[in-house]
C-alpha cells in the first residue's frame, strides 16, 4: 500500500469541483460535487443524533437502493432546524443538480454543514450549479474538499493504492470538520471512493466496522453533529472484484481504513483552536465496550482537555474522568502513563520529579495509556486540547 496524490478523485471514474455561490461571506468556496462516470454502488453512515438535518433524512432514504452517482455539498448553511421549507429546499437544490448533470434524482446523495436553524439559498446553489459541472475534472479534488469546509483551517484529502487481485485499487476521500465533533454513526462530513467492484451490501458492512474504528474514535469537543454523514462510493473502474468471503475483502477493507484514519486524524489536528493531540488508550479492561467508554470519557472531558492545553499534567483529572466513566473500574488497579511515564500505580499517584511533570504536555502529541487491569479488553480514542480559541470560535458562531 502506498499514500498517492487527488484526494476524492484518486480512484478511476471520479470527477469533483467546488465553488463560490454566495453562501460564505469569506468568498471561499462553498458548494462541491463529486460525480461518478456512471451510477456507483454506494453505501453511508448517518448521524444517530435524534435531530436531524434535511439532507441527512433524504439522503438514508436514497442510500437504500444501493446506488448513486453524484454527492452535492454545501457549507456556510446547515440546512436544519428549517422544517418542512428545508426539506423541500434540499430536494430542490438535489434535483437541479441532476437536471444538470442528465441524471436521475435519486442518484444524487446531498450534505450541508454550517449554522443551524437557517433556509439554504438555493437560487444562489441552483445558480451556481452550471459553473460547477462545467468545472468537474480529477484534478479538482482540492476544490471540493475546500468547498465543503466550515471553520476548518485546512481542507483534508486522503488516498492510497495498492494490488489486489492481480490488478492495482485505489481508495481515497475528503472530509470536514473542527468543531461539534464527537462522531456517532459520523460538524463533520466526507465522501470516501473506490475504483474496485465491490456490491453495496458488502460496503455498508465495511464502511460501517471502518467507520467505528476511526471517524467515531475522535473527538473535538464531544457534541454530535445534527449533519454527520460519510460516504462511500465504488466505480469499479479498475476492474478488480471484491467478493464477500475472499481473501480480497480484508485488503481492500486496510485501505479503506487507512484513508478514514488520516482523515479522522486531520479533523482532529484541526480541531477549533487545538495546538496539540493526545492519543487516549485503555488496556485491560473487561470488554471492549468498558474499554470504549472509559476512554471516550477521558478523552470529552473538559479539564483533561484544559490540562493539555495548559501543560499541566494533572494526573487527578485523568483518574476522575476514568472513575466517571458508566462502566465498573477497580481503583486500586489503576495505572496511568502520560508519555510513558507511570503517574499512577496501583491507584495511588506517584511520585514524580517536577522537570519531567513540565515536560510530559509539552509536545504537539500526548500518549496517555490507561490500564485498569480488569481483562484483555483494549480501546482508543483520539482528542485535542481545549483553548481560548476554541471558545472565541463558539462564542461569536452564529453572528
Amino acid at each position: 500500500m502506498q499514500w498517492i496524490p487527488g484526494g476524492v478523485t484518486a480512484a478511476q471514474g471520479f470527477r469533483a469541483a467546488g465553488v463560490f455561490a454566495g453562501l460564505k461571506k469569506s468568498r471561499k468556496p462553498d458548494v462541491s460535487l463529486v460525480v461518478c462516470d456512471a451510477p456507483a454502488q454506494v453505501a453511508g453512515v448517518l448521524t444517530r443524533n435524534q435531530v436531524q438535518a434535511a439532507p441527512v433524512t433524504i439522503s438514508r432514504e436514497r442510500l437504500k437502493q444501493g446506488r448513486a452517482q453524484a454527492v452535492l455539498i454545501n457549507s456556510g448553511c446547515a440546512n436544519c432546524l428549517t422544517g418542512q421549507p428545508g426539506f423541500q429546499d434540499a430536494l430542490t437544490i438535489g434535483r437541479a443538480a441532476a437536471k444538470t448533470l442528465r441524471i436521475p434524482a435519486t442518484l444524487v446523495l446531498l450534505g450541508s454543514t454550517g449554522l443551524i436553524g437557517r433556509r439554504l439559498p438555493i437560487i444562489k446553489i441552483t445558480r451556481a450549479l452550471p459553473r460547477l459541472v462545467r468545472q468537474l475534472s480529477r484534478e479538482h479534488h482540492e476544490a471540493a474538499a475546500q468547498a465543503i469546509l466550515t471553520t476548518d483551517l485546512h481542507p483534508k484529502e486522503a488516498a492510497v493504492e495498492a494490488r489486489i487481485g492481480g490488478g492495482v485499487v485505489r481508495v481515497g476521500g475528503m472530509a470536514k470538520g473542527a468543531g461539534m465533533i464527537a462522531p456517532s454513526m459520523a460538524t463533520m462530513l466526507g465522501v470516501l471512493t473506490t475504483d474496485a467492484q465491490v456490491p453495496a451490501s458488502l460496503l455498508r458492512s465495511l464502511l460501517r466496522q471502518v467507520t467505528e474504528r476511526t471517524f467515531n474514535r475522535i473527538s473535538v469537543d464531544g457534541d454530535m453533529s445534527t449533519n454527520d454523514t460519510v460516504f462511500l462510493l465504488a466505480s469499479g473502474r479498475s476492474g478488480v472484484s471484491i467478493r464477500p468471503g475472499t481473501p480480497q475483502v480484508a485488503q481492500f477493507a486496510l485501505l479503506l481504513e487507512a484513508v478514514a484514519q488520516r482523515l479522522a486524524h486531520l479533523i482532529v489536528q484541526d480541531g477549533e483552536g487545538a495546538t496539540k493531540i493526545m492519543e487516549v488508550t485503555v488496556r485491560g479492561a473487561r470488554n471492549a465496550r468498558a474499554a470504549q467508554a472509559i476512554a471516550r470519557q477521558v478523552a470529552n472531558s473538559p479539564l483533561v482537555k484544559t490540562m493539555l492545553a495548559g501543560s499541566d499534567p494533572n494526573v487527578g483529572r485523568i483518574a476522575g474522568a476514568v472513575g466517571a466513566a458508566p462502566v465498573r473500574v477497580d481503583v486500586s488497579k489503576l495505572e496511568i502513563r502520560i508519555g510513558g511515564v507511570r503517574l499512577v500505580a496501583r491507584g495511588a499517584a506517584l511520585p514524580v520529579k517536577p522537570e519531567v511533570m513540565a515536560k510530559l504536555l509539552d509536545r504537539s502529541q500526548v500518549e496517555v495509556l490507561i490500564d485498569v487491569h480488569q481483562g484483555q479488553a483494549t480501546a482508543s480514542m483520539l482528542t485535542c486540547d481545549f483553548t481560548e480559541e476554541y471558545v472565541r470560535i463558539n462564542a461569536g458562531y452564529a453572528t
